[in-house]
């Protein structure tokens, strides 16, 4: 198993990650409701989500899910598969099936919608897989990709060298760098005509060191190895520090935001 399907082969670690920025992020509007409402989804459409997760961002949006919708769920992990369907369970009209983007099994033109939030970057061969968008695709239909950018979370990794300099925390920059916010326009313009970004405002003021603790060992495989008896009682000492400093938070910069490709 590599590390990717070992991250994601259930829900724990993404939720982790999930809850810190609902704890503490400063933009008023859950990031799932606010996705929610960029997206403009007529009546009787068919949606495709890829890398569905555990299905939270339905599961949030429930009341707003129209019962005229075919829906289908997927996601490279059955796992994560099997998650959703639990979650969602008793939600009409959705279906559930683990695929691969690179490779839908689906015909030509069957889509109205189709969503990849936060899921591009760790595709290995993107241009396959926006092509494979682009065919289940209706020609009149819309492409939601949300992702982060370079600066994403940049404190984490500062954080990390300033208490051992041969510590970082590259993740987010190494899958902005893949498909991000900066250079996310320029790989979907080969597929679609009409692309628009919109951008999700905020930051993280976090106040508890074990946020952040927890955050970074749900997503670095590495820092588990690392990060451990003393050596982790000496970083969460050393965040303690940090707080102390900046009146009691920790402000982490988000970049994040949506593609509406048409």
């Amino acid at each position: 198993m590599n590390s990717l399907e070992e991250q994601y082969r259930n829900p724990a670690n993404l939720n982790t990650r999930i809850n810190i920025h609902e704890k503490y992020s400063d933009h008023k509007k859950d990031w799932h409701l606010w996705l929610f409402e960029q997206m403009n989804i007529s009546p009787t459409s068919r949606i495709l989500e890829m890398g569905c997760g555990d299905g939270t961002f339905w599961l949030k949006n429930r009341e707003r899910i129209d019962s005229s919708w075919n829906l289908i769920l997927s996601d490279y992990s059955e796992g994560m598969v099997e998650s959703a369907q639990k979650n969602l369970e008793g939600i009409p009209n959705i279906y559930y099936r683990p695929l691969n983007i690179e490779d839908i099994p689906f015909e030509d033109n069957r889509f109205d919608i189709i969503i990849a939030s936060h899921m591009l970057y760790h595709v290995p061969n993107r241009k396959k897989a926006l092509k494979e968008v682009r065919r289940v695709l209706k020609p009149d239909g819309t492409f939601y990709s949300s992702t982060i950018g370079q600066n994403h979370m940049k404190e984490f990794g500062g954080l990390l060298k300033r208490f051992d300099p041969n510590l970082d925390f590259p993740s987010a920059r190494e899958h902005a760098l893949k498909f991000g916010v900066e250079n996310g326009a320029e790989q979907l313009q080969g597929y679609f005509s009409e692309i628009v970004y919109k951008d999700f405002p905020g930051g993280l003021n976090i106040t508890e060191e074990k946020a952040i603790v927890d955050y970074l060992l749900s997503s670095n495989t590495d820092l588990n190895k690392t990060l451990v008896d003393d050596k982790l009682s000496q970083f969460q000492s050393f965040l303690a520090s940090e707080k102390e400093a900046n009146n009691g938070v920790i402000h982490i910069t988000k970049s994040t935001g949506l593609f509406e490709s048409k």
